[in-house]
Order: C-alpha cells, then sequence, then structure tokens
C-alpha cells in the first residue's frame, strides 16, 4: 500500500519524532507497528525532498528518495510466525513481494542517477519515478520536520558531549 492512501495528517514535532506519538515501546505493551512504519517512512520521505530543496539549489549535491517495494525482508519478525507466514503468503499470491536481490533496484537506480534527477523518488526498479502524497510535498510540513529534527540532533549532541565531559547542563 502507498503512503497515498495511509497517510493523512501528520505530526513532525519533536515529541512525535522522539516517539510519544506512538507511547513507549515496552515488553507486552502495545506498539503499533504499521502507523509507526508508515510515519517514520513518511518523514524519511519528506526530509528528503526538504534535504533536496536546501543543498541542491545552495551546492548542486543531488539527494534522491528510493522505495523497493515489498521485499522480504524479517520486517515483521515480531509478528507470531503464522501470521508472517501467511503475510508472506499473501504478498506472494499477488505477485508482490520480491526478493533482497530484486527489490534493490530502486535503491541501485537512485544511487546511479545523474545529479539532475535530484529530488526524485525512484520506486520498486528499473528506473521507475513516481510522485508521492500531495502532502509529502508541503513546504509548511517539510519546515516543521527540519526544524524538529534538527533541535533533536542538537541535543542529542549536547547529551553526548556532556556524557563525554561529565558535565550536565541546567
Amino acid at each position: 500500500m502507498s503512503l497515498r492512501c495511509l497517510v493523512s495528517e501528520i505530526d513532525v514535532s519533536e515529541e512525535a519524532l522522539q516517539g510519544v506519538k506512538f507511547g513507549q515501546h515496552s515488553v507486552g505493551g502495545s506498539y503499533p507497528l504499521a502507523s509507526t512504519y508508515e510515519y517514520t517512512k513518511f518523514c524519511l520521505l519528506v526530509f528528503s525532498y526538504e534535504l533536496h530543496r536546501q543543498l541542491n539549489i545552495s551546492s548542486g549535491i543531488s539527494v534522491m528518495a528510493a522505495d523497493p517495494g515489498v521485499v522480504e525482508t524479517r520486517i515483521m519478525r515480531e509478528l507470531p510466525p503464522c501470521l508472517s507466514r501467511f503475510a508472506f503468503f499473501i504478498l506472494r499470491t499477488l505477485n508482490l513481494l520480491q526478493q533482497p536481490d530484486t527489490g534493490i533496484g530502486a535503491v541501485l537506480d537512485a544511487a546511479l542517477a545523474p545529479p539532475e534527477a535530484s529530488g526524485k523518488y525512484f520506486f520498486g526498479g528499473k528506473g521507475r519515478t513516481i510522485r508521492s502524497s500531495v502532502l509529502s510535498y508541503d513546504i509548511e510540513v517539510a519546515k516543521k520536520l527540519w526544524a524538529a529534527s534538527s533541535a533533536l540532533l542538537r541535543d542529542l549532541r549536547l547529551r553526548d558531549r556532556e556524557s563525554r565531559t561529565g558535565r550536565t547542563s541546567l
């Protein structure tokens, strides 16, 4: 299923990016795998578009997004084995499931693309690019995500520096 169908609104606040939106993962606790996966993939896509806007104009650096499609990996390892096997069976039956050596196509396409392909979204291999959801191109969402991500990275760097020096800030 594509992000076009799944994402209707997005919270890109620092709290959401830290996982507060979904609750803390704990043994025996509820953790909405599909929502979390959808959210993180959407944020990666929006972040890629924003990185393209910021870097391509000022430095000529190319940024591409790549989605291999449905690839047989261990992504469902936390599900009960019978449910995981059933899901893979259905995906194979519908001819949607790819082996990793085939699924890598979109990633290779993006990595080998010419610089003028910057900002494109490679999907499924064979050089194919697609347009993602309207929301994924929303400049305000992208700016909020960029600001929240930057704030989180600054905080992590500060905590790392403090842990190395043994000091804490007030």
